[in-house]
């Protein structure tokens, strides 16, 4: 079912990042979080949850849950990881 979002309502920028494994000049893995995105951030509508969701997150012990609406891109997936810009603590993607 498609969401529909005005455009002056994507104001809440996010960044979404991917886990990626490299190695460095030694042959040894490095595990690091990268900006999908490239330095960017790009912006989304935010909406907390609120009415009987909000009694279904805590039965899950979900922190905060929230329902964000974004431009299509294929980029963005459940394996993701998003960040508002200026928090420290980064959000799970459920689904």
């Amino acid at each position: 079912m498609a969401k529909y979002a005005n455009a002056g309502e994507l104001r809440t920028p996010i960044i979404v990042e991917k886990y990626t494994e490299t190695q460095d000049a030694d042959g040894y893995p490095v595990q690091q979080w990268v900006n999908v995105f490239g330095t960017g951030a790009i912006k989304v509508k935010w909406v907390n949850v609120h009415g009987r969701e909000v009694y279904e997150s805590m039965g899950l012990n979900l922190k905060e849950p929230a329902t964000l609406t974004a431009r299509y891109s294929p980029l963005i997936n459940a394996q993701c990881r998003i960040t508002k810009v200026g928090d420290t603590e980064p959000f799970e993607i459920i689904s």
